[in-house]
């Protein structure tokens, strides 16, 4: 672990210039602050609102392709983020939706829709893949549900990995996704980094394989590109929300593994975002999802609260 300062400038104070309720609730949840009314006027903001609504006809529409930023797994996600959980009644609602779809071994599916050269029938399908199920995990641990089904999805979950880490795979046998097929596929197995990191996994050989793997296709970023998951300019541009694979994401995720904060290539990766902050304190988003142009990290203009406190967040974990 490195030694000097976490951030370049205390985001603190750019952070209290703005009274958006999530800023407002996470910022004093990071500091240790009372949250209780922060958090009341979080759940009951209107664009929240907007958020749940997206999401109550889970699990349609059909998922096409897994970097639609507008699709209700990628707002569940925002959700979770922003800190919401299931004291609030329609969250509980949702992840009701979420858990009542559950493969008969036990993993949470979405509906999904794949092209036949894919394997699939081009029709939608409810079915789980290794780049849709770990973010359902998350979700429902991030909302605070923990009990017996999403013990044993984390448990399948770990069965699933390969010595690399995890690869492209779902219960469809027929599906074959981009790539050599014993790669790691690098976006599956990141989020399902994610959806064990807060698990009583997370210090497992098979976790660590999946960093292990994380790492080096950092490390070798210019021998060793994997189809679909090159790591050049694009990749470095901060960009929210996580829905795909990009420096922030990754960070984030393996910024929870002490075994993960041992690496090198760690640092050089939070460095880069590091160096991007502005002298205010802020961070500007580099790349966007045009949906989400409304909120603030949907501009490149202007220092951005929310990506700050992300990246804050980050800052205080690994200091």
């Amino acid at each position: 672990m490195v030694s000097d300062p976490p951030l370049n400038f205390d985001p603190i104070p750019f952070l209290e210039k703005f009274n958006d309720p999530w800023i407002e609730y996470n910022l004093n949840r990071i500091i240790g602050k009372q949250t209780e009314t922060a958090y009341k006027k979080l759940a009951k903001d209107p664009r929240v609102q907007e958020l749940i609504d997206a999401c109550v006809m889970w699990p349609d529409p059909p998922l096409k392709r897994h970097n639609d930023a507008s699709h209700p797994i990628h707002i569940m996600e925002v959700l979770a983020d922003l800190g919401l959980n299931i004291e609030d009644e329609w969250i509980n609602a949702i992840t009701k939706l979420v858990r009542n779809n559950l493969s008969d071994e036990g993993l949470f599916q979405s509906k999904i829709e794949i092209l036949e050269r894919w394997g699939g029938k081009g029709t939608s399908e409810l079915m789980w893949l290794l780049c849709d199920t770990p973010i359902l995990i998350y979700v429902l641990k991030k909302f605070g549900v923990r009990n017996e089904q999403t013990e044993e999805a984390e448990r399948l979950l770990v069965w699933k990995s390969e010595n690399n880490g995890w690869r492209c795979k779902g219960d469809n046998p027929n599906f074959r996704g981009p790539g050599k097929k014993e790669d790691h596929c690098p976006y599956a197995n990141l989020i399902a980094l994610k959806a064990l990191s807060q698990s009583r996994y997370k210090e497992t050989a098979a976790v660590q394989n999946g960093i292990d793997s994380q790492i080096l296709h950092w490390a070798n970023r210019r021998e060793n590109k994997i189809r679909m998951f090159g790591i050049g300019t694009t990749f470095k541009k901060i960009k929210y929300p996580n829905v795909w694979y990009d420096i922030l994401h990754v960070v984030d995720t393996l910024s929870h593994y002490p075994y993960a904060l041992s690496y090198e290539e760690f640092w050089e990766m939070w460095n880069i975002i590091k160096d991007k902050q502005k002298t205010e304190g802020g961070f500007i988003p580099e790349s966007i999802w045009k949906t989400w142009n409304s909120w603030s990290f949907g501009q490149k203009k202007e220092p951005c609260p929310w990506i700050t406190l992300r990246i804050f967040e980050i800052a205080e974990r690994i200091k």
